[in-house]
């Protein structure tokens, strides 16, 4: 998750990780196996080892969050949100009784079911605090999904496939036979999916917020954009209440560890990707103590600078399929990459005073650039459907491209997905924000890097008018910890390379395994040389050459 204020951006780094995976799963590369006397999970009620006396209670960080340091504070921190924001009503989201304290979260026994849609996979819920320094108060459920894989020998390997606020369960269900002899666990973190999650405003509000002209020409427009914002971030606090005080990053990771625990693992061995490389740095940085192998693929930025703004990602994605449109039989869009990339940049642009109209909505300049981008997170293999898109709006038809968007956006037909109100209610309260000032300026800055998609995606003010603190901006190094495996792709939209670079580097333990080519995300897709390096670090605990590139 990116600490930029820009959310309307931010938000296209992980909604379409859905369809990555999907595309990915149908061609995997079998894991390494090994003869072990099995030891298979099965279903039934599991009650955990007992924590020895005088050892770290699970979730409990290894010193106290305010020793850790932090990033300095910024000018005019979180200015304009609004903390003091009454909530109408009774918030619709119910939480659980506490257990009582650490210890009795450590011990509670996990119910393993067969899960409802398969007939092998397991599925259960736990208790965790939701506030991790008041275990004693109201309690949140975490859905957890375990899918054996060979004779489970090699315990569990935990998953997450990015967000924040997407869910982990499908992503473990899709990679399970990716790595025999670990039970692949796929979890939903608090506020996703099917554990305690963000709640906020119905169809026709949340229609009104995606809506909303991200990318204002005049103060009028800017008003609405910023009167948008406020009102979502009112709604969620309505439907939500104090579970959008408790739902940062270092909630999930404390979260994840009580998971470790109660699984039986001594030592947490994890794949995270996108936003997952951010959960399992920040693990490393609050549980050095606890890390197995841990591999990042496709690594946000976790410097604090932001120095490559995401859209310049989603821009370079943009430029290779105009290139390849260019130069393929399969493309109808023109011949000239420059002329194909003016055409794009003038379909968008005048969708801002000629929205199409799709049955009774419309495809807006905002929402047209989230559907372009929802098809930048692929490679070649998206491109033909992609050209196919955009013709077909360039013609007057944006059904699809709406459709893409909505893909994009976690809409169906009757409602929103979890993701719609997880990602920005997570990313809100992770972000330092310097108030509604900067916010314009700050967008006007990316055109230089992204000149086509920066000023058709727009900005947002979400964050800036958010009602709940931010999570402590920790600087994460993880000192101490075993080798990381980081995973960066040199053509990646979402995440560009660069921050898998520097993430490699600010982790004391970090090494750094490039992918060159496209797409988002390099561990679970079919490049052998990836797999066959992610293979000997996760089995054998050897990790690559400090620059191996695959190509």
């Amino acid at each position: 998750m990116k600490r930029s204020v820009q959310v309307t951006q931010i938000i296209l780094a992980t909604l379409a990780i859905a369809l990555v995976a999907s595309l990915f799963l149908g061609n995997l590369i079998q894991g390494q196996s090994r003869d072990v006397p099995a030891s298979p999970s099965t279903v039934g009620p599991v009650t955990p080892k007992p924590v020895p006396e005088g050892a770290r209670m699970p979730g409990v960080p290894e010193k106290k969050i305010s020793e850790y340091e932090t990033f300095p504070a910024k000018k005019d921190e979180n200015r304009d949100r609004l903390l003091d924001y009454k909530a109408k009503g009774t918030p619709r989201v119910e939480f659980e009784k506490s257990l009582g304290d650490y210890n009795a979260y450590a011990t509670q026994v996990v119910n393993w079911e067969l899960c409802a849609d398969s007939d092998t996979s397991q599925c259960a819920k736990i208790k965790a605090p939701l506030d991790w320094e008041k275990p004693e108060g109201d309690a949140v459920e975490i859905a957890v999904r375990r899918v054996p894989n060979g004779d489970s020998s090699r315990g569990p390997l935990f998953l997450n496939p990015g967000g924040p606020g997407f869910g982990g369960q499908s992503f473990a269900e899709g990679t399970a036979q990716r790595w025999q002899n670990f039970d692949v666990v796929g979890w939903d973190p608090r506020g996703t999916g099917e554990s305690t999650h963000v709640v906020c405003g119905g169809l026709k509000q949340t229609d009104a917020v995606m809506d909303l002209d991200g990318s204002p020409d005049d103060d009028a427009e800017n008003k609405a954009l910023e009167e948008g914002g406020a009102d979502f971030a009112k709604q969620c606090r309505d439907a939500s209440g104090a579970l959008l005080d408790h739902i940062t990053t270092i909630d999930v990771v404390r979260d994840l560890d009580l998971l470790r625990h109660l699984l039986g693992a001594e030592k947490l061995n994890y794949v995270g990707v996108s936003y997952g490389t951010y959960v399992g740095a920040t693990y490393a940085q609050l549980f050095t103590g606890s890390v197995g192998r841990l591999i990042l693929d496709a690594a946000v930025d976790i410097t604090g600078k932001d120095e490559v703004p995401q859209v310049a990602g989603f821009e370079l994605a943009l430029n290779n399929f105009t290139k390849w449109c260019a130069e393929s039989d399969l493309c109808d869009l023109g011949d000239s990459q420059e002329q194909i990339d003016k055409d794009i940049e003038t379909l968008l642009t005048g969708l801002d005073a000629n929205p199409i109209k799709v049955g009774g909505r419309t495809l807006t300049q905002t929402l047209g650039a989230s559907g372009i981008a929802y098809f930048l997170y692929l490679d070649e293999t998206g491109y033909r459907t992609l050209a196919e898109v955009i013709g077909a709006a360039m013609a007057g038809n944006g059904g699809p491209l709406l459709l893409a968007a909505d893909e994009m956006n976690g809409r169906y037909d009757n409602g929103y997905e979890t993701i719609a109100y997880a990602f920005p209610a997570m990313a809100c309260a992770d972000a330092v924000d310097e108030g509604t000032g900067p916010v314009l300026q700050e967008w006007r800055d990316t055109f230089k890097d992204a000149p086509i998609l920066a000023p058709n995606m727009g900005t947002s003010y979400t964050c800036q008018f958010w009602t709940a603190k931010s999570a402590p901006q920790l600087k994460l190094t993880a000192a101490g910890a075993p080798p990381i495996l980081v995973v960066g792709t040199t053509g990646d939209s979402a995440t560009p390379y660069e921050q898998a670079v520097s993430m490699s580097k600010q982790l004391e333990s970090g090494t750094l395994l490039t992918l060159d080519g496209a797409g988002h995300g390099a561990v679970t897709g079919p490049n052998e040389c990836i797999a066959k390096a992610v293979d000997n670090y996760l089995y054998e605990g050897k990790t690559p050459k400090e620059g191996t590139t695959c190509k």
